[in-house]
Parts: C-alpha cells; sequence; structure tokens
C-alpha cells in the first residue's frame, strides 16, 4: 500500500500549474457571477438585507455586499446562521458542523480586526468562502498526488495526473466550490485522507476521515477501504488469527472514520431527546436526526423523489449519472470476473493497458463511485449529484481517460467527440452554472 515516491522536478511544476490554475479559476468564477448580477436580475435580492440590516451602513459595507453578495445563495444561508447562531432550528442539522465552526473561528480570530469595517455576519462570509476557496486549491493538488501514488508514480502517467487535476479545476460544481458549502472542505479531506491512506499512514488516514464526515454525511462511506484493503484484498492468502486482528484493527480504523459523524448525531440526540421533550425520532430503533430530517424537512429519502415535477431536475442530472454508468462500465468491461469476486479472481492473460484507468488499484473507487451512484438516483435531490460526485476522484480520472484518450494517434471519431464533449460539457455546465447560483436560480 505504500507507494510514497520523491517528486521530481516535472511533479513540482505541474503542481505549481495546479496552484496558478486553480486560484485563477476560484477569480474568474467571482468576476463572472459579478458581472452576471449586473446583467441578470435575481430571483430574490432579500441579501442585501441580510448582510446589512440596517441604513446607516459604511461605503465599506456596501462594497462588500456588492461583491461578496454573489456568494450568498441557497444552503449558505444555513451554514452562514450556524456560524453566527448556532443550530437553532431542527432542519439546519441537514448541515454538518465543521465548515460553521471554521468560518466562527477565523472570524473571531485572525479576521476579529475586521469588525471595524464589515458587519459580524459579512465577516463570517468571507471567512467561509476563504475556506471554500483555500479548500479547493488544496484538494486540487492533493488530487494531483492522490493520481500519482494510485497509478504508481510512473512517469508516462505524469500528464494523465495533471489533466485529472485540471478537469478537476474546471468542475461542472465549479460555484459551489467558492461559496460558503462544503463542497470544496470536503474534497480536500476526501483527496488528502486517500493519499494518505495509499501512502501507508492509515490511521492519519482515519482521523482526517472523521474530519470529513464532521463536514458531510457521505464521509462514512470511507471505512470501506479499510474494509476492503484489510478483509477482502487478500481474504484467500491469510489464516484466520491474520484475519481477527484484521479484524479489530479494521473496527477501530472505522470507529474514528466515523466519529464526526456519530458526534454530530449525538449532539442531536441530546439536544432534542434528553434537553427538552423528546421529537417523535427520538423513539426509533435508532435514532438518528440527520435521517429524520432528511426525510421529514427536505423530502429526501429512498424513492421520494420520483414525482412528475422532478423531470427537469432528473434531466439535469443526466449527464452526470451517465458519465458514471459509463465510466463504471468501461473499467468493469476490462475483466468482469475481477468486478464480480471483489478484485479476488483475475483474467489469467496479461492485459495491456494504455492509459491507467484499467488498473487494478482502482477497484475500491469503482466500487465506491458505484455505491454512491446508487444512493444518488434513489435518495438524494438528484440535481446536487453534480456536487455530490465533486469530491470522487473517480469521475476526474475517468474524464481525463477519455480527453487522453481522444488526443492519442489512435483515437477514432468516436472517442474524439467523447473525449472533446466531456471538456465542453464540463466548462458550459459549470460557466452556467455560476450565472445561475449568483443570480439565486435553480439548481442549487
Amino acid at each position: 500500500m505504500d507507494q510514497n515516491k520523491p517528486f521530481t522536478s516535472s511533479n513540482n511544476n505541474h503542481i505549481a500549474l495546479i496552484f496558478k490554475l486553480s486560484i485563477l479559476s476560484r477569480f474568474l468564477a467571482w468576476i463572472i457571477a459579478l458581472i452576471s448580477t449586473f446583467i441578470v436580475d435575481d430571483y430574490d435580492s432579500s441579501v442585501d438585507t441580510i448582510l446589512i440590516s440596517h441604513e446607516d451602513s459604511t461605503l465599506i459595507q456596501k462594497i462588500f455586499n456588492i461583491c461578496f453578495r454573489v456568494f450568498l445563495r441557497w444552503d449558505a444561508f444555513y451554514f452562514t446562521h450556524i456560524s453566527e447562531e448556532g443550530y437553532v432550528y431542527e432542519q439546519e442539522h441537514a448541515f454538518f458542523p465543521l465548515l460553521p465552526l471554521l468560518a466562527r473561528g477565523l472570524s473571531n480570530s485572525v479576521f476579529l480586526p475586521l469588525g471595524y469595517f464589515l458587519t459580524y455576519r459579512q465577516i463570517l462570509l468571507l471567512s467561509g468562502v476563504l475556506i471554500a476557496n483555500v479548500s479547493f486549491i488544496l484538494a486540487s493538488i492533493n488530487l494531483y498526488k492522490l493520481t500519482l501514488l494510485i497509478f504508481n508514480n510512473k512517469e508516462k502517467y505524469e500528464k494523465y495526473a495533471l489533466v485529472t487535476s485540471i478537469f478537476y479545476i474546471l468542475t461542472p460544481s465549479c460555484m459551489f466550490m467558492s461559496t460558503m458549502y462544503t463542497e470544496s472542505l470536503f474534497a480536500f479531506l476526501s483527496f488528502f485522507g486517500m493519499r494518505l491512506f495509499y501512502e501507508g499512514n492509515i490511521w492519519i488516514a482515519a482521523f482526517i476521515w472523521s474530519l470529513s464526515s464532521f463536514t458531510r454525511s457521505n464521509g462514512i462511506v470511507y471505512i470501506g477501504f479499510y474494509i476492503y484493503e484489510f478483509l477482502i484484498k487478500d481474504i484467500n492468502r491469510i489464516n484466520v488469527m491474520k484475519i481477527f486482528v484484521r479484524l479489530i484493527k479494521t473496527t477501530i480504523l472505522s470507529l474514528i472514520v466515523l466519529f464526526g459523524f456519530l458526534t454530530f448525531q449525538s449532539y442531536g440526540y441530546y439536544e432534542y431527546c434528553i434537553l427538552n421533550e423528546p421529537r417523535s425520532w427520538c423513539n426509533n430503533k435508532i435514532p438518528v436526526l440527520y435521517s429524520f430530517v432528511q426525510i421529514f424537512y427536505w423530502n429526501a429519502g429512498f424513492l421520494t423523489y420520483y414525482e412528475i415535477k422532478q423531470i427537469p431536475n432528473f434531466l439535469l442530472a443526466t449527464p452526470m449519472i451517465l458519465l458514471s454508468f459509463y465510466g463504471i462500465y468501461d473499467y468493469s468491461k476490462i475483466d468482469f470476473k475481477r468486478i464480480f469476486t471483489l478484485g479476488l479472481q483475475q483474467k489469467q492473460q496479461q492485459l495491456e493497458i494504455k492509459t491507467p484507468y484499467y488498473t487494478h488499484n482502482l477497484l475500491p473507487f469503482i466500487y465506491l463511485w458505484a455505491v454512491l451512484l446508487l444512493y444518488s438516483i434513489t435518495s438524494i435531490h438528484i440535481q446536487v449529484i453534480t456536487r455530490f460526485f465533486s469530491s470522487q476522484p473517480t469521475v476526474y480520472w475517468f474524464v481525463a481517460h477519455l480527453f487522453m484518450r481522444s488526443i492519442s494517434k489512435e483515437a477514432s471519431k468516436l472517442d474524439k467527440i467523447l473525449g472533446y464533449g466531456m471538456m465542453v460539457y464540463f466548462v458550459l455546465y459549470g460557466g452556467s452554472g455560476i450565472i445561475l447560483f449568483a443570480n439565486f436560480f435553480p439548481p442549487a
């Protein structure tokens, strides 16, 4: 599992380029969003009164309001409110606390002097936006390093790793990665944890993933890496005693990963089932506030979103759904035996692999992608699948695979259509999403 090797000068040049491109992309997204607000009428202009609640606001506060109101949309309202007031309403428990806590901490320390110029709410928003954008930059770099690790740091795949990170920078979830949402922070924690895991730092990875499960609920799925690595991967080559030891190790590591999620749910249980008159969900066999809130307040449950009126949202999600199905199938068709036996059996003949996408190292990521795809199309607001998958490296590995194949000498017409089509999809979906989000239009 430890595939750590020193970086070459080429790697460092790539990292420097990724760093510059990620910063440039964030400024470009901000500029496009800002300009669009002067051209398109906001669906809801009440944000002005939310950021500045009094008439005698200063010139600096008014300028801040004009420049940063593009970031205070949809779920950003909840994160800003939680940062300022804590969890006041039950439905707010759909939003996990790490981002609000970090924003409040930054506002009450480094940004404290800004209180002379800005309102506290403005400082909280600024903190949240800064955290999101810095996380995006770090996620871009960590995805590059993770890609090199997964594909054994082979020099011939350095360009593939660079293209992967560039597609992440061009993500269709572009604006969500810049505003006070958890997407960028979660992606950074996800990629960083994966990188640590494949460097052999499994315990540190568990603590990083614990922070991810304190950021978004889907951070809990990363226990799958430990289950696959210690209980499945070599199961036919180890004795019973080793299996028992590995089972204990996996259990401890999994509990560390789950700690962030469980801590937040324990807080909710204490707040609504012990301190106050118990709510209805407190009597459930497994009293998890998050599950109740998603179903009761947000109508997010198994097949609950399958309504005629949601057809437009399913259409918006179709490109990412098709991309995911195709990516999983394209990997699986190389060796179906490998997929259906959890990698315990493979084809006897050695396959000539021209791109790294088909490598055996990708197998646990493919399973993760498939599980999250099944969950997405059955149990969430389907229009958010694009940003839901913003933290899945397989999306970017597959798109990079299609693009690299499209520019090869052997590329067919279909290869070129798929490769360049992905780039067009990323740019157009991301660009239009900036304008829609900044002016308070769906999808969100």
